[in-house]
């Protein structure tokens, strides 16, 4: 393969993951790692990517995060269907940390007829959400505020959180992989779910299909970090295996039909464990 058809697979190879490693690169490509450090260094240059400590990553990715109400219209139904089964998971007496993520927010929706829980968050929208609610306590965080991603952020939202005893705590992500596990697009959102894994006792991802074989630029935790995984029926069985084989719990919830609704009730969805 001459170098320019390399390069080009390198920017596909980063489009489709995000992120990649120099080792990585090296071996899919059956050159060197002095090689794909100088391919890295090249695109760089030309503005493909930006290269990090053994590795680089799709720039774009850090440049912009989609709007809000972007990514609250993609796999919606599937991210309903996560978050029915979610809401069950939640009981009398809790206390939860919930992210910023479109996911969360549709987990947050299922939460409504909950009575005697205390809701901490640092996403506006989990807070607009609840504020009629008088059965659910809502503690917002405060911080810096991320307009795109309509949520706080920084030294204010670490140390709010770490002043709680948070008994579950229900996040999602860019990406997730085994290789370099829960992943986010900035590092400012990667430290604020890093802060809720700390705090809670127990916390539960939740990711749609697509988030699957996919890395963003910054590492929240590796996936053994969190005790259960709810995912739709899209998700591929092996990926699940894989997770399964390290002591995670996984949920896949039941498949949402095409009125909006979610196909079946909590006795219908699979569990494996």
């Amino acid at each position: 393969m001459r170098p320019e058809e390399r390069r080009q697979e390198i920017i596909k190879h980063l489009n489709e993951r995000g992120i990649a490693k120099v080792a990585e690169l090296s071996e899919i490509f059956q050159v060197t790692e002095e090689t794909i450090r100088r391919d890295l260094e090249y695109l760089e240059g030309k503005g493909y990517l930006k290269r990090t400590h053994g590795g680089a990553y799709n720039i774009k990715q850090v440049q912009e995060e989609t709007a809000f109400y972007i990514r609250n219209m993609k796999n919606r139904l599937e991210k309903q269907s996560i978050g029915k089964v979610a809401a069950e998971l939640v009981q009398p007496g809790d206390v939860i940390a919930v992210d910023a993520s479109t996911t969360a927010l549709q987990f947050v929706h299922f939460l409504k007829e909950k009575k005697d829980i205390v809701v901490i968050t640092h996403a506006i929208k989990v807070v607009m959400a609840l504020e009629n609610n008088r059965d659910i306590t809502v503690i917002c965080t405060g911080g810096t505020l991320q307009p795109k991603t309509l949520s706080f952020v920084g030294p204010l939202v670490e140390r709010a959180l770490s002043n709680y005893n948070i008994r579950k705590a229900f996040i999602s992500c860019k990406g997730i992989t085994l290789d370099e596990g829960i992943t986010e697009s900035t590092e400012l959102q990667a430290k604020v779910k890093q802060e809720m894994l700390k705090a809670a006792k127990e916390t539960v991802l939740l990711v749609d299909h697509d988030k699957f074989g996919k890395a963003a630029l910054s590492t929240v935790a590796p996936v053994t970090a969190v005790n259960k995984i709810i995912t739709d029926t899209g998700t591929p069985k092996e990926d699940l295996d894989e997770l399964k084989k390290l002591g995670i719990e996984i949920i896949v919830a039941p498949r949402p039909n095409e009125t909006g609704g979610v196909a079946g009730t909590a006795c219908d969805l699979e569990q494996v464990k």
